[in-house]
C-alpha cells in the first residue's frame, strides 16, 4: 500500500500537466501563420464556399495544398476543395506528402485517414482524419 500512495498522488498531477499540454496545444490550433492565411488567400481569392460534402472525387488531377496543421485545400478542375481535418494533426507540415489507401476508388471521402510522411526520406509522421470537403467556386 506505501508504494500505491505516491502514484495515487502522482496520477492527479500527470492528468493536470497532459491537460495543460493539450489547452496549450489546442489554443493556437484555429491560429494560421502569416505565411500559411496567404496562401489560404491566394487559392480561395475570388471563390464563394459551397454546401459541404462527405466526398470528392480526385480525377482528373488533383492538387493538394496543406495550410497549417488543421486544413487541407484540394484543387479538382476549377473548384478548391477545402477539408477541415477532424481533429488537429500535429505533425502535418506545409512540406508534408499525404498518402491515402483507395482501393479501386477515385474518391477521397470524410472519415478516411491520411498518412502523413516526409517527402524525402518517405518516412511516416503518423496520421490525420479527413473531415466534410467544402467546395469554393468562382463568383
Amino acid at each position: 500500500m506505501v508504494r500505491l500512495l505516491p502514484l495515487a498522488l502522482a496520477l492527479p498531477l500527470l492528468a493536470g500537466c497532459a491537460a495543460n499540454a493539450m489547452e496549450a496545444s489546442n489554443s493556437g490550433a484555429d491560429s494560421l501563420s502569416e505565411r500559411d492565411e496567404r496562401r489560404m488567400a491566394a487559392l480561395l481569392d475570388g471563390k464563394a464556399p459551397g454546401e459541404s460534402q462527405p466526398c470528392i472525387n480526385t480525377r482528373p488531377t488533383t492538387q493538394t495544398s496543406i495550410i497549417g496543421n488543421q486544413m487541407i485545400l484540394y484543387r479538382v478542375g476549377p473548384i478548391v476543395y477545402r477539408n477541415d481535418l477532424d481533429g488537429m494533426c500535429p505533425t502535418l507540415r506545409s512540406e508534408s506528402t499525404l498518402v491515402s489507401q483507395r482501393y479501386g476508388s477515385s474518391q477521397l471521402c470524410s472519415g478516411e485517414v491520411v498518412e502523413v510522411r516526409d517527402p524525402h526520406s518517405g518516412a511516416s509522421f503518423g496520421s490525420c482524419v479527413l473531415g466534410e470537403f467544402t467546395p469554393y467556386r468562382r463568383e
